[in-house]
């Protein structure tokens, strides 16, 4: 009896001593498996962490980059003519590649208004200019000579392929120079024109009025008729009413483009001098005067300006 009771304590004890084993192993399985778990759990949670951190810096990074937007736009608060977030733009259209009538396809972010279709350098430049002062721009096709009286009432700014000068500089303000130029002859090609001499003996040497080119014509004494647009002038120089017209370089290059019994002499052949173009403006709003010189120094600083000038001068094209 006594050998039984120890018999089924020695078995009760191995199946303890089994079901022991059992649970170690069991709990040791457990235990990877919850370790496992929680490497798991942590890497997430630092991917986590470090996928917000990355977003939480890149959106620091817009929000710094907007506030130094916002804290480079010029302030036109203090601007007579452009607080109100329009900026009127006289110029006169014949006078390619720096303005011109076009075919209605050029199209404008900036310009609102442009009843004409002009289009050309000086327009592309001042729809730029719109652009990163943040206004609408309006374009008002006038009169050259009645330009500078226009400013401060019809118009905010002149830009107009307009040569700056002493004269001009006592009634507007000049932006910075944005293009030299000089002055050239326009004449047929069967013309012995050849130099300063032979324009004084001309007997009608048309120029557009207000022009420096009137100017220099008055100023060598020649027979000048003036006429208001370049256009005329050329017109008549076709009809042989002109012996010749004095214009700018470039445009006179465009019109040769336009009218292909027509040649150009260089202004060197004249003696004449070296021009700089600039936006004029009223003499009574620094602020706007300062902005638009910030803006073209900010063209030609970034490209834009040479973009703009390859597209429009460097590659005219007559239409």
């Amino acid at each position: 009896m006594k050998n039984k009771v120890i018999a089924i304590v020695l078995a009760a004890a191995a199946a303890v001593s089994v079901a022991a084993c059992g649970t170690s192993g069991t709990d040791t399985a457990s235990s990877a498996a919850a370790s496992s778990a929680e490497t798991t759990s942590a890497a997430s949670a630092e991917e986590s962490t470090v996928s917000s951190a990355a977003a939480e810096s890149a959106a620091s990074e817009t929000s710094t980059a907007e506030s130094t937007s916002s804290e480079a736009a010029i302030d036109l608060s203090g601007s007579k003519y452009l607080s109100d977030g329009v900026m009127t733009v006289a110029l006169n259209s014949t006078f390619p590649p720096f303005e011109y009538v076009g075919d209605g396809t050029d199209t404008f972010d900036a310009i609102t208004s442009n009843e004409n279709n002009v289009t050309g350098f000086d327009v592309a430049m001042v729809n730029e200019i719109g652009k990163r002062l943040g206004v609408d721009v309006e374009i008002d096709d006038m009169d050259f000579d009645g330009i500078i009286a226009a400013l401060g009432t019809k118009a905010d700014v002149a830009a107009t392929g307009m040569t700056i000068t002493d004269e001009r500089k006592e009634a507007v303000n000049f932006s910075d120079p944005y293009y030299d130029a000089t002055q050239a002859v326009l004449v047929k090609n069967d013309s012995t024109v050849a130099t300063l001499d032979d324009l004084k003996a001309c007997t009608s040497v048309g120029c557009q009025l207000g022009t420096t080119g009137e100017t220099v014509a008055n100023d060598n004494g020649l027979a000048v008729n003036s006429v208001k647009s370049f256009n005329q002038a050329v017109v008549d120089l076709e009809n042989g009413k002109n012996d010749a017209v004095v214009i700018d370089q470039i445009p006179g290059e465009a019109f040769t483009k336009q009218y292909t019994d027509l040649k150009l002499l260089p202004g060197s052949d004249f003696n004449f001098e070296t021009e700089q173009y600039g936006i004029a403006m009223p003499k009574d709003d620094e602020v706007m005067l300062n902005a638009i010189n910030s803006a073209l120094q900010a063209m030609k600083d970034d490209g834009t300006y040479d973009q703009l000038l390859d597209q429009y001068v460097n590659n005219y094209e007559a239409e």
